[in-house]
């Protein structure tokens, strides 16, 4: 199968190692075709079929970027839609009328999605395939945190990790996590949105016991406290995430068998390679059912509901970046600038 990957290339080399070929779209310079401002997707879709590569799907994998492909629901080829900062990005619900089927990575967001006319599932984020081969090494790092200290979207977080940090040692850090998870016995993770992230599989996949909030979106589907992570803890609760973790700390025999038994199960069930081979059964199945045709038939609706994404996107970009910005997505969705 020949794929158009855009945006996200996190399953790509997952893709490339079950056989399929992949041209890789996105503003990285690590991208087969670097794209530097917003342009049309048929123009995309020309572009590479005139270079030898006829694509058989075009799968867009959120990387939290604004749409720069406009008329996706136009290209011949199957096309799916990886929703992931869905909580940040709720202009995806209409968007996702450009596609033939969406993934959604956070579960409560699933029934927000158009399922009458977009095939929906349900896949949950992963760890990625070379976490197998990390090393485990020795731990000398009792509690860690990796990850952005100061974001608009979490507000909260600061405060959070420094009132952990009171109560007990916590080495923070901003970066990589690979070396850190792999030197830490328990790894702390605090949400924006209560979301199932990327963190927590990553956490696991190093062999580090994950210390998570309560929250939805499937957590409880996917581990189970006590089991394979910590228990959890109340949502910006210091307090009590500080006492989980030197309870288990106090118990180092116990505390070990949590994390393995937490990295068993993330190398057995969640990895990239276990998101691609989903991913292309879908995309498989798509192209068996000649899906494309179907979403053809349907452009008038459709449009109608993705020129609704593109207005919100102006309405809320208006004052907070260039105007550029906000006169281009009211002019996809056929109006000016109020």
């Amino acid at each position: 199968m020949k794929i158009l990957n855009v945006d996200s290339t996190r399953l790509v080399p997952s893709f490339r190692e079950l056989g399929h070929d992949v041209v890789t779209v996105g503003f990285s310079e690590g991208c087969d075709i670097v794209v530097t401002s917003p342009r049309k997707a048929q123009k995309l879709y020309e572009q590479v079929c005139s270079a030898g590569f006829v694509p058989d799907c075009l799968f867009w994998c959120d990387l939290s970027n604004l749409p720069y492909l406009p008329g996706i629901e136009e290209l011949p080829c199957a096309t799916v839609h990886y929703s992931i900062d869905t909580y940040c990005q709720i202009w995806h619900f209409g968007f996702a009328n450009a596609f033939d089927a969406v993934f959604v990575a956070q579960k409560d967001h699933v029934p927000m999605f158009p399922h009458e006319r977009v095939q929906v599932r349900w896949l949950p984020l992963c760890a990625p395939d070379s976490a197998e081969l990390l090393p485990m090494g020795e731990r000398d790092i009792p509690v860690s945190f990796v990850g952005t200290r100061k974001h608009p979207n979490n507000p909260d977080r600061e405060g959070f990790l420094q009132g952990f940090r009171r109560a007990q040692p916590l080495f923070i850090h901003s970066g990589a996590y690979e070396d850190i998870f792999c030197r830490s016995k328990i790894a702390l993770n605090q949400t924006a949105c209560s979301e199932v992230n990327y963190r927590c599989f990553e956490a696991m996949s190093c062999g580090a016991a994950l210390l998570m909030e309560h929250c939805h979106h499937g957590l409880e589907e996917l581990f189970t406290p006590g089991v394979n992570i910590l228990p959890l803890y109340v949502r910006n609760n210091w307090q009590q995430a500080a006492e989980i973790a030197a309870a288990a700390l106090a118990e180092p025999e116990r505390l070990a068998e949590i994390a393995a038994n937490g990295r068993d199960l993330v190398m057995r069930q969640h990895l990239a390679r276990h998101r691609a081979v989903e991913v292309v059964n879908t995309l498989e199945s798509l192209l068996r059912e000649e899906a494309s045709k179907q979403r053809l038939e349907q452009l008038d609706t459709r449009r109608a509901f993705i020129a609704s994404s593109y207005d919100m996107l102006g309405i809320e970009l208006t004052g907070r970046l260039s105007d550029v910005y906000s006169e281009y997505y009211f002019s996809l969705a056929g109006r000016t600038k109020e």
